[in-house]
């Protein structure tokens, strides 16, 4: 199996080639999953005319609704990665199977209620952000309630990943993803335009079509886990629930859940912000547009995060707290490394990647700006999710909950609030508040890492 294969090289082998083997699927994957909203976006907004429009403002309205329960269900993925890596680095393979059951059962139960509670209460959340556009509101109620009933199915994939990258396999996770995309891809067009046999969706249709394809991927990798053709075997005793098992993906998934949607949560304010700075329109699509290009880049340091994390937490398990240590060190040096790359790259085509999406003058001169400042806190927010990922690893995500928290809210809200709104640097200082808070954060991610706190495995000793 190709996790089998994989666990020599976390354990025993080279930590920079085997970051980069573990990674480059994950970064693959992520960009597949992006596709999933850009092929909406692009069907969607090709309908033309005031329909594309609404079609378009409609799903935007939803995805932060969406983004926030997501946030949540990851804090427990979180947890299992620690307990499965940590686990399969002591070589207790019969304890992995448990967690995997109790990882699934957890997120069935919990996809669950969100799917049925968010079917009910999405009339008022939607009538509650949009309140001039009866049209937008009633695309939007139809979007989000048929993306909420594809929960389930998106959360069993989720937790069927997080279990094969914590034993070592991740190119599974993003083949499987692949085929699902690819399928989207063809399906969304059917279904908004009415092509073939099928009736003239709209956006219900592209709803529809990712609940479709959701559903594939779970079952598929449903299939995988009960079959035993992947190293994780998952068997419906494994899914009794253990309520001390149950207990402990609490303890360490709370933490991680609180942190992310707490950080999903900043990120709204911070828009609120650069909504409320002169000449607000541009500096907001300024914004848009740098943010898209960041993304891009980030999920190059997300995938090396990740393999990192499996990294540690499985040489935690194996006792091998030495390795861990090195793996920590040049993990560090990578990730802020790969971005140190990239802000040479921003500082050289800043202006040529803000026109990609805009040619106005003023969102080119705000948002080359913005990416001039930002750009420069780089190789510390490299830094700063190095230590996210070491945390994750270890199972210590308090201490993760805590510098999110702090990034966001102790630093990023009140900085670009003091010297955009109140020094009166309008949006410099949103993009100077912005590159502190990464500084500042990455500093103090430093100082709680040396304390060594990490180091305690949460499985059980041996």
């Amino acid at each position: 199996m190709f996790g089998e294969k994989k666990k020599p090289d976390i354990l025993n082998g080279k930590i920079i080639p085997t970051l980069f083997l573990l990674g480059w699927p994950i970064m693959v994957e992520s960009v597949l999953q992006t596709a999933y909203s850009l092929t909406d976006t692009f069907w969607l907004g090709n309908m033309g005319g005031v329909e594309g429009r609404e079609a378009l403002a409609a799903t935007q309205i939803s995805w932060p609704l969406i983004w926030l329960m997501v946030s949540v269900g990851t804090g427990f993925g979180i947890a299992a990665i620690a307990l499965v890596s940590q686990h399969t680095g002591a070589e207790k393979y019969g304890e992995v199977n448990k967690d995997a059951g109790q990882l699934m059962l957890f997120f069935l139960v919990f996809s669950t209620t969100i799917a049925i509670v968010g079917y009910i209460i999405s009339p008022i959340l939607i009538n509650s952000v949009i309140v001039d556009n009866p049209e937008v509101a009633r695309q939007g109620i139809i979007f989000i309630r048929t993306t909420f009933l594809s929960q389930p199915f998106m959360f069993v994939f989720m937790g069927y990943a997080f279990l094969l990258r914590a034993w070592g396999d991740t190119v599974t996770p993003m083949i499987i993803t692949g085929v699902a995309v690819g399928l989207n891809i063809i399906l969304d067009p059917m279904f908004i335009y009415g092509w073939g046999p099928f009736p003239q969706w709209g956006i219900f249709g592209a709803a529809f079509a990712t609940l479709i394809t959701r559903g594939i991927a779970a079952v598929i990798a449903l299939h995988l886990l009960f079959s035993g053709k992947v190293d994780i075997q998952l068997k419906l005793k494994n899914m009794k629930p253990d309520f001390k098992r149950l207990k402990k993906f609490l303890k360490i998934g709370a933490p991680a859940s609180i942190g992310n949607s707490g950080t999903a949560f900043g990120f709204v304010i911070l828009t609120f912000v650069i909504a409320r700075v002169a000449n607000s329109e541009a500096s907001l699509a300024a914004y848009n547009a740098g943010d898209k290009i960041l993304g891009l880049m980030f999920i190059f340091m997300g995938g090396l995060a990740v393999a990192m994390t499996t990294m540690v937490g499985q040489n935690l398990g194996a006792g091998n707290k030495e390795r861990s240590s090195e793996i920590v060190k040049k993990g560090i040096l990578a990730l802020s490394g790969i971005m140190t790359i990239f802000t040479l790259v921003l500082f050289l085509f800043r202006k040529e990647f803000i026109i990609i999406f805009n040619q106005d003058p003023d969102v080119i001169k705000i948002g080359t700006e913005f990416l001039l400042i930002f750009s420069l806190s780089m190789p510390f927010f490299g830094i700063f999710r190095a230590t996210n990922a070491v945390f994750e690893g270890s199972g210590h995500t308090k201490y993760q909950m805590i510098l999110n928290l702090v990034r966001l809210w102790g630093l990023r809200v009140p900085l670009t609030w003091v010297f955009a709104l109140i020094i009166g640097l309008q949006s410099t200082g949103v993009w100077i508040g912005m590159a502190l808070s990464n500084v500042i954060a990455a500093v103090v991610g430093l100082i709680v890492l040396g304390s060594g706190v990490w180091k305690e495995k949460v499985i059980e000793k041996t």
